[in-house]
């Protein structure tokens, strides 16, 4: 907290070893970082004039006579207050070079209460405007120059002490950052080689926007310049500018990262070296570190800091100096997958872009304790051709390299891998966390929809590894033994051919299985177990029925997916009707939709089958097909008895021919006759047929 001066009348006795018999009061200093309690001030009449304080204050005292040269200040009476920033003589080294006094005196009268962060003020030099900046620890800037004493008065306004001059290297044009870059010796070659667009961006001082521009040295830039060329030249240019304007202090002492406007991430940190001297620097997203060597050269519209090498942004790095560089590696976590990249043969063709899913080291270990991927893991470790096939399977060929968020749609995207004769496979979607929306490729989530754009990739990085599939969703039907009914349906309805492979991979097939066909009616004696519907459905009501369980999207679930605990989702069927996918709080998922009781929603007992060409989930029971969709069927019930008889004799009194009435009418000629006939009921049956109403 900054305490004004105080400038009550005090009097005691002057001190007689002073040579000017100013009375003395005890004051707080208003130096934030060097604070010292106790100093002495002088008490200073409000009513002299602002030369004459000026120059009775040994710590600024030189600048009285600089401002001499000012017409303002000439006359006994100024016309107008001024607020006056005077440049303490402490830091010897940067006033020797300082001239201008003009920039140090604005027009009007700013008590350090008005002095807010974000301020513009006028100075008596047209070409320049001072820019205040307030830090949450307290200090008070203009043009990054710090206060360090306020709110003295004079006869025509305010005088507040700056550390140094604003100004303190000859001849350096601060009209405008691009001035300013243009005038100075070590920042000349690097505005040469910015684009037009942002040399009118760092020129134009009444746009409001603000620049801080980190500028490497005169030589590092022209070693680049043999390096790169003048399109790659624009882009590290375009990595090396911030917006806003950010002083040194803001930027050593805050925890932030920052942003170029290129995108990448920017962090300035502060160390001490080995005689304790605080050294500042600015380090790169894979760690590179530069020191900053020149600090605060403002302008009008930013402020320029410069800096001992150049930050190269990973959109000049090619793929092949990426994983060839061990450091990326560590840096990204990712040193086993992108030595497995070195080991293949990626079959990437030069000049063509590329999106690549890299897992990081940690992904492995996943894989290893995986449950659903066990069979593959261990495929992994001794098949060298498979590991590449793997490797291969997370790089996708992209016109636009997958580089910006509005490439992907909001649910799945089919993308084409490395493999040879891979059709459509690596699929995207959004989902909602607590941290806000995330982006997956197929079950492996990328954190804050971050990409690391390479010359000529782009890459994401994911905690998971995508193991790819090695047979269709037939096929997969085929080799299980709980699928049987439904891949008869599918073949009968010929859903491959049809739907299957026209939308791969967008293929979600909800599967029922044998038992789930089977009705809970039925006891161990019945002739036929299975729900009424199986006969149901044929021919057209079997192929919507079958399409109320595809969904064309490609949805991973359980605990690797897409959903939720305590969600509902709702997604369309290809037949039209929209499904409701119901996870309860214990992670179990149920699926139906509007009308059909809740106790009928089938439940899913096994997530992602995965395919080349989809997805399966299996469930519980069947997912009735509506009534709009597949027309009903009335019940045609019919009721059978199954008796087993017999008789002690065949000679039956009154019976003219008893054994040929047996055979005919067992039971007439049974119940004539209890004492000699049994009759045994051995089981009843009812049939149920559907037939169309």
């Amino acid at each position: 907290m900054v305490i004004q001066s105080l400038h009550h009348v005090h009097h005691s006795q002057c001190n007689v070893v002073e040579k000017n018999c100013y009375e003395k009061i005890e004051k707080l200093s208003y130096t934030f970082k060097d604070f010292k309690k106790g100093e002495c001030a002088l008490q200073l009449s409000p009513y002299e004039m602002c030369t004459e304080l000026i120059g009775n204050q040994s710590d600024i005292s030189p600048f009285a006579d600089k401002m001499k040269s000012l017409n303002q200040f000439n006359a006994k009476t100024p016309d107008k207050p001024y607020t006056i920033f005077a440049p303490s003589t402490k830091n010897a080294e940067k006033y020797k070079d300082f001239t201008n006094s003009a920039e140090h005196i604005v027009p009007g009268r700013f008590y350090l209460k008005d002095l807010k962060s974000g301020l513009q003020l006028n100075t008596l030099d047209p070409k320049r405007k001072l820019y205040v900046t307030r830090e949450h620890y307290g200090t008070v800037s203009v043009d990054c120059v710090e206060l360090v004493d306020a709110d003295m008065e004079c006869n025509s306004g305010i005088i507040h002490t700056i550390r140094y001059p604003l100004t303190n290297i000859r001849n350096l044009d601060r009209s405008s950052l691009l001035n300013l870059l243009e005038s100075h010796p070590e920042t000349q070659a690097f505005a040469k080689d910015l684009s037009a667009v942002f040399k009118n961006s760092l020129k134009n001082t009444n746009s409001n926007q603000r620049y801080t521009v980190i500028v490497p040295s005169q030589k590092t830039w022209e070693l680049l310049r043999q390096k790169y060329s003048g399109e790659q030249l624009q882009k590290i240019a375009a990595n090396h500018v911030i917006s806003n304007q950010y002083c040194s202090g803001h930027l050593i002492h805050s925890l932030e990262n920052y942003q170029s406007l290129l995108g990448e991430k920017l962090e300035f940190i502060c160390e001490t070296d080995s005689t304790g001297k605080e050294r500042h620097y600015i380090r790169t997203i894979f760690g590179n570190k530069h020191e900053i060597t020149i600090t605060d050269l403002t302008a009008t519209n930013g402020v320029a800091h410069i800096i001992e090498d150049t930050l190269i942004p990973h959109s000049v790095i090619t793929f092949r100096e990426f994983i060839q560089n061990k450091q990326y590696g560590e840096k990204l976590k990712a040193t086993e997958f992108l030595n497995l990249l070195t080991e293949c043969d990626l079959k990437m063709e030069p000049g063509e872009k590329y999106a690549i899913v890299l897992p990081q080291d940690s992904s492995m270990k996943w894989w290893s304790t995986y449950p659903q991927f066990q069979e593959q893991y261990k495929r992994f470790q001794v098949d060298k051709e498979y590991r590449c096939h793997v490797a291969r399977y997370h790089i996708m060929k992209s016109n636009d390299r997958l580089n910006n968020i509005g490439n992907f749609a909001s649910h799945t995207q089919g993308h084409r891998t490395l493999n040879p004769n891979e059709p459509l496979y690596e699929t995207t979607y959004f989902k909602k966390s607590p941290y806000g929306s995330q982006l997956n490729f197929h079950y492996s989530p990328i954190n804050n929809l971050e990409s690391i754009e390479l010359d000529d990739v782009t890459i994401y990085v994911t905690p998971r590894i995508n193991v790819p599939p090695d047979l269709n969703m037939t096929d997969i039907l085929l080799n299980r033994p709980d699928t049987t009914i439904a891949k008869n349906q599918t073949e009968k309805a010929k859903m491959d051919e049809k739907y299957f492979q026209k939308n791969a991979p967008k293929n979600l097939y909800l599967v029922t299985t044998d038992n789930g066909w089977k009705d809970p009616r039925a006891k161990p004696t019945t002739i036929n177990p299975y729900k009424p519907e199986l006969n149901m459905y044929t021919d057209k009501n079997l192929e919507n029925y079958l399409l109320l369980n595809h969904i064309p999207l490609y949805l991973w679930g359980g605990d690797i997916g897409y959903f939720e605990k305590n969600t509902i989702h709702k997604f369309m069927s290809s037949v039209g009707v929209e499904l409701i996918f119901w996870m309860d709080n214990n992670g179990i998922m149920r699926i139906g939709y509007e009308g059909l009781p809740r106790d009928q929603w089938p439940k899913v007992i096994q997530w992602n089958l995965p395919a080349r060409d989809g997805i399966i989930w299996l469930l519980d029971g069947i997912l009735k097909c509506p009534e709009k969709i597949c027309p009903l069927i009335v019940e045609d019930v019919d009721y059978y008895d199954v008796y087993v008889m017999a008789c002690q004799t065949s000679v039956l009194p009154g019976e003219k021919d008893p054994v040929a009435q047996f055979e005919s009418r067992p039971l007439d000629i049974a119940s004539r006759h209890p004492s000699l006939c049994t009759v045994v009921l051995q089981t009843s049956e009812t049939t149920v047929t559907l037939i169309e109403s």
